[in-house]
Protein backbone atom coordinates (compact mmCIF):
# COMPACT_ATOMS: atom_id res chain seq x y z
CA UNK A 1 0.00 0.00 0.00
CA UNK A 2 2.80 2.42 0.81
CA UNK A 3 4.30 1.82 -2.63
CA UNK A 4 1.45 3.57 -4.39
CA UNK A 5 0.81 7.29 -4.50
CA UNK A 6 -2.43 7.79 -2.55
CA UNK A 7 -3.47 10.74 -4.69
CA UNK A 8 -3.66 8.39 -7.69
CA UNK A 9 -6.03 6.09 -5.81
CA UNK A 10 -8.27 8.54 -4.00
CA UNK A 11 -11.10 8.43 -6.54
CA UNK A 12 -14.50 6.99 -5.77
CA UNK A 13 -13.92 3.76 -7.69
CA UNK A 14 -12.68 1.35 -5.02
CA UNK A 15 -12.85 -1.54 -7.49
CA UNK A 16 -10.25 0.23 -9.63
CA UNK A 17 -8.14 0.82 -6.54
CA UNK A 18 -8.25 -2.88 -5.67
CA UNK A 19 -7.30 -3.78 -9.24
CA UNK A 20 -4.32 -1.39 -9.12
CA UNK A 21 -3.19 -2.82 -5.77
CA UNK A 22 -3.46 -6.34 -7.14
CA UNK A 23 -1.39 -5.48 -10.23
CA UNK A 24 1.08 -3.64 -8.02
CA UNK A 25 1.74 -6.68 -5.82
CA UNK A 26 1.91 -9.04 -8.76
CA UNK A 27 4.39 -6.92 -10.69
CA UNK A 28 6.52 -5.70 -7.76
CA UNK A 29 6.64 -8.82 -5.59
CA UNK A 30 5.32 -12.13 -6.90
CA UNK A 31 6.50 -12.06 -10.52
CA UNK A 32 9.96 -10.59 -9.75
CA UNK A 33 10.35 -13.04 -6.86
CA UNK A 34 9.53 -16.03 -9.05
CA UNK A 35 11.78 -14.70 -11.82
CA UNK A 36 14.66 -14.30 -9.36
CA UNK A 37 14.04 -17.81 -8.08
CA UNK A 38 14.03 -19.26 -11.58
CA UNK A 39 17.30 -17.52 -12.46
CA UNK A 40 19.04 -18.80 -9.34
CA UNK A 41 17.42 -22.22 -8.86
CA UNK A 42 16.20 -23.21 -12.36
CA UNK A 43 14.16 -26.42 -12.04
CA UNK A 44 14.57 -26.37 -8.27
CA UNK A 45 12.59 -23.12 -8.09
CA UNK A 46 10.16 -24.08 -5.34
CA UNK A 47 12.73 -26.02 -3.34
CA UNK A 48 15.18 -23.11 -3.55
CA UNK A 49 12.53 -20.70 -2.34
CA UNK A 50 11.52 -23.11 0.46
CA UNK A 51 8.07 -23.58 -1.05
CA UNK A 52 8.34 -27.18 -2.23
CA UNK A 53 6.71 -29.01 0.64
CA UNK A 54 3.79 -27.84 2.71
CA UNK A 55 4.02 -27.69 6.47
CA UNK A 56 2.25 -29.49 9.29
CA UNK A 57 -0.78 -27.76 10.79
CA UNK A 58 0.94 -27.58 14.18
CA UNK A 59 3.51 -25.14 12.79
CA UNK A 60 0.80 -22.99 11.25
CA UNK A 61 -1.25 -22.97 14.48
CA UNK A 62 1.79 -22.16 16.62
CA UNK A 63 2.86 -19.49 14.15
CA UNK A 64 -0.52 -17.79 14.45
CA UNK A 65 -0.33 -18.15 18.26
CA UNK A 66 3.13 -16.54 18.20
CA UNK A 67 1.67 -13.61 16.26
CA UNK A 68 -1.25 -13.24 18.68
CA UNK A 69 0.80 -13.31 21.89
CA UNK A 70 3.15 -10.64 20.51
CA UNK A 71 0.31 -8.18 19.78
CA UNK A 72 0.82 -6.22 23.05
CA UNK A 73 4.52 -5.77 22.18
CA UNK A 74 3.60 -4.57 18.71
CA UNK A 75 0.98 -2.21 20.18
CA UNK A 76 3.53 -0.79 22.63
CA UNK A 77 5.94 -0.18 19.75
CA UNK A 78 3.17 1.82 18.08
CA UNK A 79 2.86 3.98 21.21
CA UNK A 80 6.60 4.65 21.06
CA UNK A 81 6.44 5.32 17.32
CA UNK A 82 3.74 7.97 17.91
CA UNK A 83 6.22 9.92 20.05
CA UNK A 84 8.51 10.49 17.07
CA UNK A 85 8.50 14.00 15.68
CA UNK A 86 8.07 13.28 11.98
CA UNK A 87 8.46 15.85 9.19
CA UNK A 88 5.24 17.27 7.74
CA UNK A 89 5.64 15.40 4.45
CA UNK A 90 5.75 12.08 6.29
CA UNK A 91 2.67 12.92 8.37
CA UNK A 92 0.77 14.08 5.29
CA UNK A 93 1.66 10.90 3.38
CA UNK A 94 0.55 8.84 6.39
CA UNK A 95 -2.80 10.65 6.54
CA UNK A 96 -3.41 10.08 2.82
CA UNK A 97 -2.59 6.39 3.13
CA UNK A 98 -4.89 6.06 6.16
CA UNK A 99 -7.70 7.69 4.18
CA UNK A 100 -7.14 5.29 1.31
CA UNK A 101 -7.22 2.31 3.66
CA UNK A 102 -10.49 3.50 5.19
CA UNK A 103 -12.04 3.65 1.72
CA UNK A 104 -10.85 0.13 0.90
CA UNK A 105 -12.10 -1.26 4.21
CA UNK A 106 -15.58 0.14 3.67
CA UNK A 107 -17.25 -3.07 2.48
CA UNK A 108 -20.95 -3.27 1.67
CA UNK A 109 -21.12 -6.76 0.17
CA UNK A 110 -19.68 -10.25 0.48
CA UNK A 111 -17.95 -9.74 -2.88
CA UNK A 112 -16.05 -6.71 -1.57
CA UNK A 113 -14.99 -8.75 1.49
CA UNK A 114 -13.63 -11.56 -0.68
CA UNK A 115 -11.82 -9.09 -2.95
CA UNK A 116 -10.25 -7.36 0.05
CA UNK A 117 -9.11 -10.69 1.50
CA UNK A 118 -7.40 -11.43 -1.81
CA UNK A 119 -5.92 -7.96 -2.38
CA UNK A 120 -5.04 -7.03 1.22
CA UNK A 121 -4.31 -10.42 2.82
CA UNK A 122 -3.55 -13.32 0.48
CA UNK A 123 -1.59 -11.69 -2.34
CA UNK A 124 0.53 -9.40 -0.07
CA UNK A 125 1.18 -12.33 2.26
CA UNK A 126 2.56 -14.36 -0.62
CA UNK A 127 4.41 -11.59 -2.47
CA UNK A 128 5.98 -9.75 0.43
CA UNK A 129 7.15 -12.92 2.18
CA UNK A 130 8.61 -14.20 -1.08
CA UNK A 131 10.71 -11.04 -1.45
CA UNK A 132 11.55 -10.01 2.11
CA UNK A 133 11.96 -13.41 3.76
CA UNK A 134 12.47 -15.89 0.90
CA UNK A 135 15.02 -13.75 -0.94
CA UNK A 136 16.30 -10.77 1.07
CA UNK A 137 16.52 -12.47 4.47
CA UNK A 138 18.06 -15.61 3.03
CA UNK A 139 20.66 -13.69 1.02
CA UNK A 140 21.52 -11.45 3.99
CA UNK A 141 21.97 -14.56 6.13
CA UNK A 142 24.43 -15.97 3.61
CA UNK A 143 26.31 -12.68 3.38
CA UNK A 144 26.59 -11.94 7.12
CA UNK A 145 26.80 -15.60 8.18
CA UNK A 146 24.25 -14.80 10.89
CA UNK A 147 20.51 -15.54 10.68
CA UNK A 148 19.80 -13.03 13.45
CA UNK A 149 21.48 -10.10 11.69
CA UNK A 150 19.60 -11.10 8.54
CA UNK A 151 16.24 -11.20 10.36
CA UNK A 152 16.76 -7.73 11.83
CA UNK A 153 17.98 -6.12 8.61
CA UNK A 154 15.24 -7.74 6.51
CA UNK A 155 12.64 -6.49 9.01
CA UNK A 156 13.95 -2.93 8.82
CA UNK A 157 13.92 -3.07 5.01
CA UNK A 158 10.43 -4.59 5.07
CA UNK A 159 9.08 -1.75 7.18
CA UNK A 160 10.92 1.04 5.37
CA UNK A 161 9.72 -0.23 1.99
CA UNK A 162 6.10 0.52 2.94
CA UNK A 163 6.83 4.25 3.41
CA UNK A 164 4.40 4.44 6.34
CA UNK A 165 6.55 6.03 9.02
CA UNK A 166 4.01 6.39 11.84
CA UNK A 167 3.77 2.61 11.79
CA UNK A 168 7.47 1.91 11.19
CA UNK A 169 8.19 0.19 14.51
CA UNK A 170 5.12 -2.09 14.66
CA UNK A 171 5.66 -3.13 11.05
CA UNK A 172 9.32 -3.81 11.83
CA UNK A 173 8.25 -6.01 14.76
CA UNK A 174 5.86 -7.84 12.45
CA UNK A 175 8.83 -8.42 10.15
CA UNK A 176 10.83 -9.82 13.09
CA UNK A 177 7.98 -12.20 13.96
CA UNK A 178 7.74 -13.44 10.37
CA UNK A 179 11.52 -13.62 10.03
CA UNK A 180 11.92 -15.80 13.11
CA UNK A 181 9.09 -18.08 11.97
CA UNK A 182 10.87 -18.55 8.64
CA UNK A 183 14.19 -19.26 10.37
CA UNK A 184 12.69 -21.68 12.88
CA UNK A 185 10.58 -23.68 10.44
CA UNK A 186 12.72 -23.54 7.28
CA UNK A 187 9.64 -23.12 5.09
CA UNK A 188 8.22 -19.94 3.60
CA UNK A 189 4.66 -21.23 3.95
CA UNK A 190 4.49 -20.43 7.66
CA UNK A 191 5.30 -16.69 7.38
CA UNK A 192 3.10 -16.47 4.27
CA UNK A 193 0.08 -17.89 6.10
CA UNK A 194 0.72 -15.92 9.29
CA UNK A 195 1.15 -12.70 7.29
CA UNK A 196 -2.10 -13.39 5.41
CA UNK A 197 -3.84 -14.21 8.70
CA UNK A 198 -2.69 -10.92 10.25
CA UNK A 199 -3.97 -8.83 7.33
CA UNK A 200 -7.07 -10.95 6.87
CA UNK A 201 -8.15 -10.56 10.50
CA UNK A 202 -8.09 -6.79 10.10
CA UNK A 203 -10.29 -7.09 7.01
CA UNK A 204 -12.75 -9.47 8.71
CA UNK A 205 -13.01 -7.43 11.90
CA UNK A 206 -13.74 -4.30 9.87
CA UNK A 207 -16.32 -6.14 7.76
CA UNK A 208 -18.28 -7.29 10.82
CA UNK A 209 -17.74 -3.97 12.63
CA UNK A 210 -17.89 -1.29 9.89
CA UNK A 211 -17.37 1.55 12.39
CA UNK A 212 -13.74 0.51 12.68
CA UNK A 213 -13.15 1.60 9.08
CA UNK A 214 -13.65 5.24 10.05
CA UNK A 215 -12.26 5.27 13.60
CA UNK A 216 -8.62 5.93 14.44
CA UNK A 217 -8.48 3.17 17.04
CA UNK A 218 -4.70 2.91 17.05
CA UNK A 219 -4.36 6.41 18.49
CA UNK A 220 -6.24 5.30 21.62
CA UNK A 221 -4.21 2.13 22.24
CA UNK A 222 -2.52 2.00 25.62
CA UNK A 223 -0.77 -1.19 26.72
CA UNK A 224 -0.53 -1.73 30.47
CA UNK A 225 2.76 -3.04 31.83
CA UNK A 226 1.28 -6.38 32.98
CA UNK A 227 -0.01 -7.12 29.46
CA UNK A 228 3.42 -6.31 28.10
CA UNK A 229 5.17 -8.62 30.58
CA UNK A 230 2.70 -11.42 29.83
CA UNK A 231 3.27 -10.90 26.11
CA UNK A 232 7.05 -11.16 26.50
CA UNK A 233 6.80 -14.34 28.60
CA UNK A 234 4.35 -16.03 26.22
CA UNK A 235 6.39 -14.97 23.19
CA UNK A 236 9.50 -16.62 24.64
CA UNK A 237 7.48 -19.74 25.49
CA UNK A 238 6.14 -20.14 21.95
CA UNK A 239 9.55 -19.28 20.52
CA UNK A 240 11.11 -21.98 22.71
CA UNK A 241 8.63 -24.51 21.27
CA UNK A 242 9.85 -23.67 17.77
CA UNK A 243 13.52 -23.76 18.81
CA UNK A 244 13.05 -27.24 20.29
CA UNK A 245 11.41 -28.50 17.08
CA UNK A 246 14.18 -26.97 14.98
CA UNK A 247 16.87 -28.61 17.14
CA UNK A 248 15.15 -31.99 16.89
CA UNK A 249 14.85 -31.67 13.11
CA UNK A 250 18.55 -30.78 12.85
CA UNK A 251 19.58 -33.72 15.05
CA UNK A 252 17.42 -36.13 13.04
CA UNK A 253 18.97 -34.91 9.79
CA UNK A 254 22.49 -35.26 11.19
CA UNK A 255 21.78 -38.79 12.46
CA UNK A 256 20.31 -39.80 9.10
CA UNK A 257 23.37 -38.40 7.30
CA UNK A 258 25.69 -40.25 9.70
CA UNK A 259 23.86 -43.56 9.16
CA UNK A 260 23.94 -43.10 5.41
CA UNK A 261 27.68 -42.36 5.52
CA UNK A 262 28.39 -45.46 7.62
CA UNK A 263 26.38 -47.68 5.30
CA UNK A 264 28.28 -46.40 2.29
Amino acid sequence: MGLLKPEVLMGDNTMLTRAILLINHLTMFILPGLAWGYIHYKRNLFKGLDLKSFVRWQYIAMGILFLLVTYPIVAKSYEINKLWDLPDWMSNAEAQTAELLKKLLTMNSLASLILNLIVIAIIPGMGEELIFRGIIQKELSRYFKSPYVAIILASVIFSAFHFQFEGFLPRMFLGLILGFLYFWTGTLWVPILVHAFNNGMQVLITYFNPAMATEDLESTISVEWYYLIASVILSFAVGYWFIQRKAKKTNDAENAASISENLS
